[in-house]
């Protein structure tokens, strides 16, 4: 693989210039928040991770049961007799409710590499000497080039274009020391203890931005075919990034972004930790008689543990996928 430098229009020499090592950084850096954007917006697009499965694309990636208890009431009639005792109930017990989450993600496998006659119709252009070139035309050297800083950045980086579990109001800022615009995309585990009573709710998080965010030249290039001139367009503003995005390395980015997992251990890149807590006792109280009926109402109380089918889970990533 070989990495080819994109060119800019340096308008204080008025002059085109190869990317320099930190200005790659840079426009990677914007490729992948128009990626992040697409993740919170689209619920279709490559990678996302949701509750739902709307295309068969959206495989499910696992599961964590719920399980909190809930009051029990158990009554007794007064049968008046003095050689029983109606105060005396059988087995004491609350109830519970069991709820169980199923996680998709998205890993469509329609996606193709970016083909030669599409970068070639894009113009994106790079110097090699003496001449220059339209291209990388191979997706091995435009991974080189900037999609597998890319992807990199997602898991081990900045992490901006993807996920952490993290509870709620709780951004992973915190958690991971890594700052940036975390989006809560909505409830990914809500563990209960007791009816309604919540105990945390933990929330599915997005990295679609940095907190301060890079600077690069304004204007890489590309060649017009269609009216074969050279083209200015903006590296900054990442909804701009079309052309490069979506023609070139969004491609690479949807064939190979990071995967999720949930297990029951923790395993590859670890993403956030989310657990199942439930009461580990119960109050009796007796009430009556009442219209000649004695009543007990058992509530959930006492020390939280780990409930049924493992106390905790760890929200993971395997890795990038790779495709077929």
């Amino acid at each position: 693989m070989t990495q080819y430098r994109h060119l800019y229009w340096d308008s204080g020499n008025s002059d085109l210039r190869m990317y320099t090592d930190v200005q790659l950084e840079t426009l990677s850096y914007y490729l992948r928040k128009r990626y992040a954007d697409l993740l919170n917006t689209v619920n279709t697009t490559p990678g996302v991770v949701g509750y739902t499965q709307p295309t068969a694309d959206h495989i499910l990636i696992g599961g964590a049961p719920e399980r909190h208890r809930t009051q029990g009431v158990r009554t007794k009639t007064d049968d008046n007799l003095p050689t029983t005792d109606d105060t005396v109930f059988g087995p004491e017990n609350t109830g519970s409710n069991d709820t169980t989450y199923l996680y998709y993600q998205n890993v469509d496998h329609s996606t193709a590499a970016p083909s030669e006659v599409t970068i070639n119709n894009m113009g994106v252009v790079y110097w090699t000497t003496p001449d220059l070139k339209i291209g990388p035309t191979t997706e091995t050297d435009l991974r080189d080039t900037l999609a597998d800083h890319c992807l990199t950045q997602m898991l081990s980086g900045d992490e901006v274009g993807s996920y952490r579990v993290s509870p709620s109001g709780s951004a992973p800022n915190t958690a991971s020391g890594i700052t940036g615009g975390w989006v809560d995309t909505g409830s990914f585990y809500h563990d209960r203890i007791y009816d309604n009573v919540t105990n945390v709710d933990y929330r599915l998080w997005l990295k679609t931005a940095n907190t301060t965010e890079p600077t690069t030249p304004d204007n890489w290039i590309r060649w017009d075919d269609s009216n074969s001139e050279i083209q200015l367009e903006s590296s900054t503003v990442y909804s701009a990034l079309s052309k490069l995005f979506h023609d070139v390395y969004g491609n690479i980015i949807y064939r190979r972004a990071p995967l999720y997992n949930v297990y029951t251990t923790n395993s590859g890149t670890h993403r956030g930790t989310f657990s199942n807590k439930i009461y580990d006792s119960q109050s009796d109280v007796l009430s009556g008689p009442s219209g000649g009926v004695y009543t007990r109402t058992y509530t959930p109380q006492g020390s939280l543990v780990d409930g049924p089918g493992g106390g905790t889970f760890y929200f993971v990533s395997p890795g990038q996928r790779t495709p077929p």
